[in-house]
C-alpha cells in the first residue's frame, strides 16, 4: 500500500516535468516584467498589476517584481495599484519573442501621506494591507517594520497582537499561539512554507519564544486552507518569511539595553545586524546574512497554592513561595542566496537557525497546612534549537511553470530540569496552618504559625536538611524532517476569462526520538524495621528526632554546611506579603555531593526508560487546484488535497525493559477546499471560504511511552500512549467582508465556524497490567488519549486600521490599529463528563488596541492586548465533589491577561535613530486557577521592563 502511494506520487512528478515540453517552444509570445517601488526606492510587495486588454492579474513578490508570460504581441495598458499610493499606469507595446521591462515608481496618494515612505512602521502597515488583499486565502501579515515597532521579544509576542490570536505566556513572554479559539496543537508553523518540527519531545506545536522576532522579514497567518498548503492547520498556519536581498544594499545594526526592577534589579540587552545586496550588472545574484542576540535577566515572584477539593470557601492544603532568577539567552542567524535566471525564473537557498537557552534557578519554600513545611530548588538548564534549510526554484515556460523545493529542518531539546529537595529539621512542634482570616487579599492566602525567628521560621535555610539532589535531565529529544515537493501549473483562458490549473506532490519524512534520562543522589535509605522485623529507632539529626516512613531518607543537617549558602536574596518578594527567605546554592551543594558520594546513593534512570521512544512519520501528499475569474468581479479558487500518513513507533516494553514495543499504522485524508471572492465595488469585496484541515496527534499521545507513575496517592495513576490514534479533522467555513479606506486603511469583519470530528480526549480506566516501578498486580488508574466525541468553535472578528492624515495640523500624524474577536465552543462526549465544556485554549474574548503617531522623524506606538480566561486542562469529572465544576476540582484555567506596552523612536541624520520602550508597564499577573478565579493554583509577577537603544540603517541615506 505504502509503496503504491510512493509510485503514484513519483508518476505525478514525471507528468509535471513532461508537461513543460508543450510550452517551451512558444517563441512567438511576448513577456512583460517589471518592479514596483516607492519614490524612495523601497520595493513594494503585494502590489496588484493588471493588463488591458484582459489578462490574469499579477502580484509583486518579495523583491517587488512581477511577470506576465505568454502574451500575444501588441499594445497593452499596465496599471499598478498599492493602497496608500496613487495608481501607476503606462502604455506598452510588446514585441513577439521579446521581454519588455518597466519600473513602476509609485507616488504617495497625497502630501499628507508622505510619512509612509519616510517612516518604517507606516510603510510596513501599507505593505501588510496590500499583501492581505492580494492573497487568495484569508491571510494576515506582520512585516518586520511593524513587528519591531513594539517590544516584541519573540515571534509569539508579535502574533499575539493580531486578530483572533491569543497566546500562552511563560516566564514573562508569549510561548504558544492559539488561533481562532483552538489549542496550539491544531495549528502549524512553517519557515518559508516548510513545516518545521518542534524541539520539545512531547508536542507538535513550536515553542515560538525560541525564535527571535528580528530574524524574519515578515510573519503570515494563513487563517484558511487551500490545496497547495499543508493541511496541518485547523486553527491556522503560521509562516515565518525569512529575509532576502533587494536591489538597494542593506546594512542595519542595532543595540539596546534594559532594566527590570525586580529581585534587586535584572538586566536585559539585545543586538543584531543584517547585511545584504544584489550583485552583477543585471543584479542577478542576491546575498543576505543576518544575526541577533538577546539576553533577558528575567526575575519572577511566584506563588502556587493548592486548593483543597470540596471546599466552597477557598482553603489551601499547601502553598509554594517561589523566587525565579532566569538568564534567558537567545541567538540566531538567517541567510539567503538567490540567482535570477530571467523571465520569472530563479533559484534560491534560504536558511534559519535559532538557539534558546532558557536557564534559571528557582528557590522554593512549601507551606503545608497542619504538617511540616519543605524546601526545594529547581535547576533549569533546557536548551532548544530550531534550524531550517531549503533549496527551491521557480521556472517559467511560456504560460506554464514548475516550482520545486528540497528542504531539511531539524530541532532538538537538550538539558532539562534538576533541583534539590530539603526536609524540615527545625521545631518539631511547629503548627503551620492555612488561615484565610489573616490573608491580605483573596489572591494572597494567609498562614499562621509559619514565620517565626528561629527554629520555627519556615523560610530559614538552617531549618532544613538535604534529602535529594537532581542533576538536570541528560540526553536529548530531536526531530529531523526531510522534504521534497514539486508543482506544475499553466495558464489558460476561456474566451476573455483567464485561469490557472496547478497540481503538485510533496513528501515529508520525519524522524523523532527521545533518549532523555535522569540521575540523582539521595541520602542513605532508612528502614523502619530491622533485619529481624523489630522496629528501628527514629533517626536523630541536629538534636531533632525525625519521624520517617519506611523507605524515606535520612536528611543531612543543612546547618552543618554554611558553605552551601547562596548570595541570592529578594527582600521585596511579593510586595513583602510573605517574608523573604534565605537559600542554598545548588552549584555549591552539587560540588559537595560529588566530593561525598560515599555518603549518598546515586540513582541513574535506566536507558532506555519508560519515557523514551523512536518515531518515524512519513506523509506523501498530492493536490490539484484551479483558479479562475468566473466573471469580471468573481474569482474562484477550488481544489482537493490528499494526504496519506504512515507511522512507525518504537517505545518502551515494560515486560522486557527494552525499547522494543513496535506499533503504528496508516490513514488517508481527502481534503477539499474552495474560495469564492466577490468584488462588491472598487474598494470592497466579500469572501466565502471552505476548507478541510487536520491535526495529527502529539508524539507523547501516539507512542506507547509510559509516564512516570504517581505512587504517593490512591489509586496509583499512570499515563499511557495510544499508537492507534488518528488525526483530528475539521470542516472550516468562513465569511469575510473587507474594505480599503483612503489614507492607508483597511476594515475587515468576518464570521468563522469549525466543525471538529474525532478530537483527541483522555480516557481513564483501571488496569492490573505490569507497569514500571509499580508492584505487580497493583490496580492502577490509567489515563490514555483516544479519538472521541466531536466539537465545534465559532466566532466573529473585526479589524480596523487607519491613518488619520485627513485631520488638521499635528493631529494628522495619528493612527489606529485595533481588532476584536469573540469565540464560543463546545466539546461533546468527553470521557467521564456529562457536561459540554468549551474547547481547550478557547479565549472567548480577545482584543488589541494600538494607537500610533508618526512624523517624518518621530514614531510612537502603544500596544494594549487582552486575552480572556481559557481552559488550559480538563480535570473535572462527574461527581468529583459537591461544589461542582466551578469549584476547586473544576477545570484548570489560564487567568485573563491584559498588558500595556509602548515604544517610541526618533530618526537622526545619517541613518541613525534612537528608541525606547516600556514592556508590561501595568505589571500584569500570569497564572492558573481551578473552576473559578478564587481557587488559584499559580500567580506570578514580572514587573515592567524599561529599555533604550540605537539603530543604524544604511538604506535611510538613499
Amino acid at each position: 500500500m505504502q509503496s503504491a502511494r510512493v509510485r503514484l506520487l513519483s508518476l505525478l512528478f514525471m507528468l509535471a516535468l513532461l508537461a513543460t515540453t508543450f510550452s517551451v517552444g512558444q517563441n512567438s509570445k511576448a513577456t512583460l516584467s517589471g518592479t514596483v517601488k516607492d519614490e524612495g526606492g523601497a520595493v513594494l510587495q503585494g502590489a496588484r498589476i493588471t493588463l488591458e486588454p484582459a489578462a490574469q492579474p499579477a502580484t509583486s513578490n518579495g523583491q517587488g517584481a512581477f511577470f506576465f508570460n505568454s502574451l500575444a504581441p501588441g499594445n497593452y495598458k499596465v496599471t499598478v495599484s498599492f493602497v496608500g499610493f496613487e495608481p501607476f499606469t503606462k502604455e506598452v507595446t510588446l514585441a513577439p519573442g521579446q521581454t519588455t521591462q518597466i519600473e513602476a515608481a509609485l507616488k504617495v496618494a497625497s502630501a499628507s501621506d508622505e510619512v509612509i515612505v519616510t517612516a518604517e512602521r507606516p510603510h510596513g502597515d501599507a505593505e501588510a494591507i496590500n499583501r492581505t488583499l492580494a492573497a487568495e486565502n484569508i491571510l494576515q501579515v506582520l512585516p518586520a517594520d511593524v513587528i519591531m515597532s513594539l517590544p516584541n521579544a519573540n515571534i509569539a509576542d508579535a502574533l499575539g497582537r493580531m486578530a483572533s490570536v491569543s497566546v500562552e505566556r511563560d516566564e514573562g513572554e508569549a510561548k504558544y499561539v492559539q488561533i481562532r479559539g483552538t489549542e496550539p496543537r491544531l495549528s502549524n508553523t512553517m519557515v518559508d512554507g516548510i513545516t518545521i518540527p518542534s524541539p520539545e519531545n512531547n508536542v507538535r506545536q513550536i515553542k515560538l519564544d525560541t525564535i527571535a522576532s528580528d530574524l524574519v522579514d515578515s510573519v503570515e497567518i494563513n487563517k484558511t486552507l487551500q490545496a497547495n498548503i499543508d493541511a496541518d492547520g485547523i486553527g491556522g498556519s503560521v509562516n515565518l518569511v525569512t529575509k532576502t536581498a533587494s536591489d538597494t544594499p542593506t546594512v542595519a545594526l542595532y543595540g539596546v539595553g534594559g532594566y527590570t526592577p525586580i529581585i534587586q534589579g535584572r538586566l536585559a540587552d539585545q543586538g543584531g545586524a543584517t547585511i545584504g545586496r544584489r550583485f552583477g550588472a543585471s543584479k542577478k545574484w542576491g546575498v543576505l546574512l543576518g544575526g541577533t542576540y538577546d539576553y533577558n535577566g528575567r526575575g519572577i515572584n511566584d506563588t502556587e497554592p493548592v486548593p483543597t477539593p470540596g471546599d466552597a470557601v477557598p482553603h489551601y492544603s499547601s502553598q509554594d513561595l517561589r523566587n525565579y532568577a532566569y538568564d534567558r539567552t537567545r541567538w540566531g542567524a538567517t541567510g539567503s542566496v538567490d540567482y535570477n535566471l530571467g523571465q520569472g525564473s530563479d533559484v534560491s537557498m534560504r536558511g534559519l537557525f535559532t538557539n534558546f537557552r532558557n536557564w534559571g534557578d528557582d528557590q522554593i519554600h512549601t507551606l503545608n497546612d497542619g504538617a511540616f513545611p519543605a524546601a526545594g530548588q529547581s535547576r533549569r538548564r533546557p536548551n532548544m534549537v530550531i534550524s531550517s534549510l531549503a533549496l527551491e526554484g521557480t521556472h517559467m515556460f511560456g504560460s506554464s511553470w514548475i516550482k520545486w523545493t528540497a528542504a531539511v529542518s531539524r530541532s532538538r531539546s537538550g538539558g532539562g530540569y534538576g533541583g534539590a529537595s530539603y526536609s524540615w529539621v527545625g521545631d518539631q512542634s511547629l503548627n503551620c496552618v492555612n488561615n484565610q482570616s489573616v490573608a491580605t487579599s483573596v489572591y494572597r492566602p494567609g498562614w499562621s504559625g509559619c514565620f517565626g525567628t528561629g527554629l520555627d521560621n519556615v523560610t530559614d535555610r538552617s531549618n532544613y536538611g538535604l534529602i535529594e539532589l537532581d542533576y538536570p535531565t541528560l540526553g536529548q529529544s530531536a526531530q529531523l524532517n526531510l522534504q521534497g515537493s514539486a508543482s506544475y501549473g499553466w495558464q489558460y483562458h476561456i474566451g476573455s476569462r483567464y485561469g490557472t490549473v496547478e497540481f503538485g506532490a510533496k513528501i515529508r519524512n520525519a524522524h523523532k526520538y527521545d533518549n532523555t534520562y535522569n540521575k540523582y543522589w539521595t541520602t542513605s535509605t532508612y528502614s523502619a524495621t530491622g533485619p529481624d522485623g523489630s522496629p528501628n529507632p527514629e533517626p536523630v539529626v541536629n538534636g531533632q528526632t525525625l519521624t520517617l516512613s519506611d523507605g524515606a531518607n535520612i536528611p543531612i543537617a543543612d546547618s552543618a554546611h554554611t558553605e552551601w549558602n547562596s548570595s541570592f536574596s529578594n527582600p521585596d518578594y511579593y510586595d513583602k506579603t510573605y517574608p523573604a527567605g534565605n537559600y542554598t546554592d545548588w552549584a555549591k551543594v552539587y560540588e559537595w555531593v560529588l566530593a561525598n558520594q560515599s555518603q549518598l546513593v546515586l540513582n541513574i534512570q535506566s536507558q532506555p526508560n519508560s519515557g523514551n521512544f523512536d518515531m518515524i512519520e512519513r506523509i506523501p501528499a498530492g493536490y490539484v487546484m484551479n483558479t479562475i475569474e468566473l466573471m469580471s468581479r468573481v474569482r474562484l479558487v477550488a481544489g482537493v488535497r490528499i494526504e496519506a500518513t504512515h507511522v512507525d513507533t518504537t517505545s518502551f516494553d515494560e515486560t522486557s525493559n527494552t525499547l522494543s514495543y513496535k506499533a503504528g499504522g496508516d490513514y488517508i485524508n481527502v481534503l477539499p477546499s474552495a474560495s469564492l471572492r466577490f468584488a462588491l465595488d472598487k474598494d470592497s469585496d466579500l469572501r466565502l471560504v471552505y476548507g478541510r484541515g487536520l491535526a495529527r496527534p502529539n508524539p507523547e499521545d501516539i507512542t506507547k511511552a509510559v509516564g512516570q507513575p504517581v505512587l504517593n496517592q490512591t489509586p496509583i495513576t499512570i499515563s499511557l500512549g495510544n499508537p492507534n490514534l488518528k488525526s483530528e479533522q475539521a470542516n472550516n467555513y468562513d465569511v469575510l467582508y473587507e474594505r480599503t479606506l483612503s489614507h492607508t486603511g483597511l476594515l475587515q469583519a468576518g464570521y468563522f465556524y469549525k466543525d471538529l470530528t474525532e478530537p483527541i480526549a483522555t480516557e481513564e480506566f483501571y488496569s492490573t497490567a505490569t507497569f514500571p516501578h509499580v508492584p505487580a498486580g497493583t490496580r492502577v488508574l490509567v489515563s490514555q488519549p483516544i479519538n472521541a466525541g466531536s466539537a465545534y468553535v465559532q466566532g466573529f472578528e473585526i479589524g480596523f486600521q487607519q491613518r488619520m492624515t485627513y485631520l488638521p495640523g499635528v493631529l494628522g500624524g495619528g493612527g489606529i490599529s485595533a481588532n476584536y474577536s469573540h469565540t464560543a465552543s463546545t466539546a461533546r462526549d468527553l470521557p467521564g463528563r456529562s457536561d459540554q465544556p468549551a474547547l481547550l485554549r478557547d479565549a472567548p474574548n480577545t482584543w488589541n488596541i494600538s494607537p500610533t503617531y508618526d512624523t517624518k522623524h518621530f514614531s510612537m506606538r502603544v500596544g494594549m492586548t487582552y486575552d480572556d480566561a481559557m481552559i488550559y486542562q480538563y480535570q473535572w469529572q462527574d461527581g468529583a465533589d459537591s461544589v461542582g465544576v466551578k469549584g476547586p476540582s473544576g477545570d484548570n484555567y489560564l487567568y485573563a491577561h491584559y498588558q500595556f506596552d509602548t515604544q517610541a523612536s526618533y530618526q537622526l541624520p545619517k541613518g541613525f535613530s534612537v528608541y525606547a520602550y516600556g514592556l508590561n508597564l501595568n505589571n500584569e499577573v500570569f497564572g492558573f486557577f481551578n473552576g473559578s478565579t478564587q481557587y488559584m493554583v499559580q500567580r506570578e509577577y514580572y514587573h515592567p521592563t524599561y529599555a533604550g537603544g540605537v539603530r543604524w540603517n544604511f538604506t535611510h541615506e538613499h
